[in-house]
């Protein structure tokens, strides 16, 4: 792996930027960062999905699948990339993706943590991304003030998987959500009921980004084309609080069952 590109790039958040998000529950930028550093970022990518290597153990998974299904990957993840490549935080993309967060939840940088996980849809069997909110994977005794963001390090439109959201949706509750085909030892969650119609895709070149409230509605289509599709997406969070009431999310206790199950064998 090269050295990280030095070349700074520059982030004005404007207002309507802002605006955008706090009344869509996500918004957009046509560009984060340099064509230098994106080009060094699909090398640490490549890498860390050749070497199936997370910053955590057992943290590369294929979302859509049971974990460590034989076969091809569909929909493979790898989770704190950071952790297992520092540099990944020294990156225009991490730096400039902090200060957009800052601006568009109202706080100071300083006070914002986070944590990143990589996705890739492989050319013609990289699966969808079902309907979902972030939350719903989060745990239900705290409360969140947090956006995610979401850089394809390719070229992104419907065809091959961008980004899509159902603007207001962040105004709303958790809803109830369940493993992809009812099994815990699948890590992806979807929510049933939901109308598509308002649905508002985001197509991206490369080194775009978006940003969604964690409660926002959102799904990527399956990759149809021959083009693969990488992308980067961070949480930036404050210190989680904790909540008057506990939300009933059963899809979380059983996801933890089937992970702990899973670390239980990997260490047999």
């Amino acid at each position: 792996m090269r050295a990280l590109p030095s070349a700074s790039f520059e982030i004005t958040v404007d207002d309507a930027l802002v605006s955008s998000f706090r009344r869509d529950g996500f918004a957009s930028i046509e560009r984060i960062t340099t064509d230098e550093e994106v080009a060094w970022l699909r090398e640490v990518f490549d890498e860390l999905f050749a070497e199936r290597r997370a910053g955590i153990p057992g943290g590369y998974f294929d979302l859509s699948r049971p974990y460590d299904a034989p076969g091809p990957d569909h929909l493979p993840q790898v989770l704190f990339p950071e952790l297992a490549v520092p540099e990944l935080r020294r990156t225009q993309l991490h730096r400039n993706a902090r200060t957009i967060s800052a601006a568009l939840l109202g706080t100071d940088a300083g006070d914002l943590q986070s944590w990143g996980h990589l996705i890739h849809k492989p050319a013609h069997h990289g699966e969808q991304i079902p309907w979902h909110q972030d939350e719903a994977y989060w745990e239900p005794h705290l409360s969140y003030v947090a956006v995610g963001t979401w850089v394809p390090l390719d070229d992104v439109d419907l065809a091959n998987g961008c980004m899509c959201f159902l603007p207001g949706s962040h105004l709303g509750e958790v809803r109830p959500h369940r493993h992809i085909d009812d099994d815990p030892s699948v890590h992806g969650l979807v929510t049933d009921g939901v109308d598509p119609t308002p649905m508002v895709p985001v197509p991206l070149r490369a080194g775009g980004a978006t940003f969604h409230h964690p409660r926002t509605l959102h799904h990527t289509p399956a990759n149809t084309t021959d083009r693969q599709r990488r992308a980067v997406a961070a949480e930036f969070q404050t210190q989680p609080t904790p909540r008057d009431t506990v939300d009933d999310r059963p899809w979380v206790d059983a996801g933890k069952a089937a992970w702990a199950e899973r670390s239980t064998l990997d260490h047999r």
